[in-house]
């Protein structure tokens, strides 16, 4: 609705304006100044929060990742094995003979024209405790047949048929899928036309089939101490060691040795003194007041972040020693830093320096652990502190919700009143004008 002015000469929509803007400035600015707080805090929550997750995740990594414990191999030339090892496997020189390599079982049948028929019945194929039993039919007893009757029975387990087409004719050749004597191969043959017995391998009653390849196991010499097996990998030979067998060499003794990984292990601990000091630095500068500025940060005075910082410090300080002892020094503002040639040196002396300090159920790594927890945890004091300021957030959006509408009322009054009294300025003029000419 237009509001007349010609009584007063007042704009009373831009009056009206003008004090509602006033009234509304003070009330505003509180509420942003309390809002941009929540903000900057919320933020600094988040920061930490990362902050704190990748100082977790590379104490996990000395604590149960055997960050401390990495082992390193290393094999004689021409050793006839390689070996590769784990964070189990114990520090130590190992003296290895190979005096023969695991070999699978292979059979050779006679020569027979492609499309020879063999026979029919059944033959059953014993390889080690696998038996495998194959019913072969007329109109499908070639050796091609057979090869596939054979393949499609056996599954890849046990054995596998395949077809040599030599000179004197085709072969049908069984090899054991398993090396060693546990994949051994027999083959007998029952029923039908008897045909099948040209295949059959029963040593010491038919032996049809012949014996190109024998089942030999690998016999392989540690330190003097004989060990044989059926594979040419042996995974428990040397806990935390995997040997893998590639030539026989009777008497021919070569070395392994299994040493820490320095370069790991170093690594691996400067992953941690890096996020450990990302800690310490975040903590102080959220806390942190400039005197000169009198400027305040994000999380000045706050008890919580006080208290993380505070507890990160002791514990290094509780282990000085065992920290100076593996070339780790801790500087006046609560960072550390990481020689590596006295973490070399402590770890010749004694490989499980570093383990004691950050594994076990307790010393520092465990206590570190318990803290991080604490703070990263769901509903730890990370996310209580997040959840609560997210709950401030949404009361200043109902104190904004709350001031438009007390400003919106503020404003329907004064336009009523500036109009009444414009009405009423109006009324008196009319009055004086008409006094004024009955007088005169």
């Amino acid at each position: 609705m237009a509001i007349s002015t010609l009584g007063s000469g007042i704009d009373i929509p831009s009056l009206v304006s003008q004090l509602v803007a006033a009234e509304r400035s003070p009330i505003e600015s509180r509420i942003a100044r309390g809002e941009n707080a929540a903000k900057t805090q919320l933020s600094a929550m988040g920061s930490l929060k990362s902050v704190f997750s990748n100082l977790q995740t590379s104490l996990e990594k000395l604590r149960k990742d055997g960050g401390t414990d990495a082992r390193t191999s290393t094999v004689q030339d021409k050793a006839g094995f390689t070996a590769t090892v784990d964070t189990t496997a114990a520090v130590g020189d190992y003296k290895i003979e190979v005096e023969s390599l695991a070999t699978a079982h292979r059979l050779t049948s006679p020569a027979k024209a492609a499309d020879a028929k063999i026979g029919t019945g059944k033959l059953v194929i014993e390889a080690g405790d696998t038996k495998i039993e194959v019913d072969i039919v007329e109109g499908r007893n070639t050796l091609s047949d057979i090869r596939s009757a054979i393949n499609t029975a056996a599954a890849g387990k046990g054995v596998q048929a395949s077809l040599v087409n030599a000179d004197g004719g085709q072969h049908l050749v069984l090899t054991a899928v398993d090396s060693g004597l546990e994949g051994k191969l027999r083959v007998t043959s029952s029923g039908g036309d008897g045909g099948l017995s040209a295949l059959d391998y029963d040593p010491g009653v038919s032996t049809a089939m012949t014996e190109t390849v024998a089942a030999k196991d690998a016999v392989v010499k540690i330190d003097g101490l004989t060990r044989t097996s059926s594979s040419n990998s042996l995974t428990d030979l040397l806990p935390g060691v995997t040997l893998n067998l590639t030539e026989a060499k009777p008497g021919e003794t070569f070395s392994l040795k299994v040493a820490t990984d320095n370069t790991a292990v170093k690594a691996t601990l400067q992953s941690f003194v890096t996020a450990y000091n990302a800690s310490i630095s975040l903590t102080k500068s959220l806390t942190a007041y400039n005197a000169e500025t009198k400027t305040a940060s994000a999380l000045t005075g706050d008890s919580m972040v006080r208290g993380l910082q505070s507890s990160l410090r002791n514990m290094a300080s509780e282990n000085v020693v065992a920290f100076k002892a593996l070339g780790l020094s801790i500087a006046t503002d609560g960072t550390l830093t990481l020689n590596s040639s006295t973490l070399t040196k402590a770890l010749g002396e004694d490989p499980t320096a570093l383990s004691r300090l950050f594994s076990g159920d307790e010393g520092y790594g465990a206590d570190l652990e318990g803290m991080l927890d604490s703070v990263l945890e769901t509903d730890g004091l990370l996310d209580s502190r997040t959840d609560s300021l997210n709950a401030r957030m949404k009361t200043y959006d109902k104190q904004y919700e709350d001031l438009d509408r007390r400003m919106e009322s503020l404003q329907t009054r004064y336009t009523a009143q500036f109009t009444a009294m414009e009405q009423l300025v109006t009324q008196l003029q009319s009055s004086s004008g008409f006094l004024s000419q009955q007088l005169s």
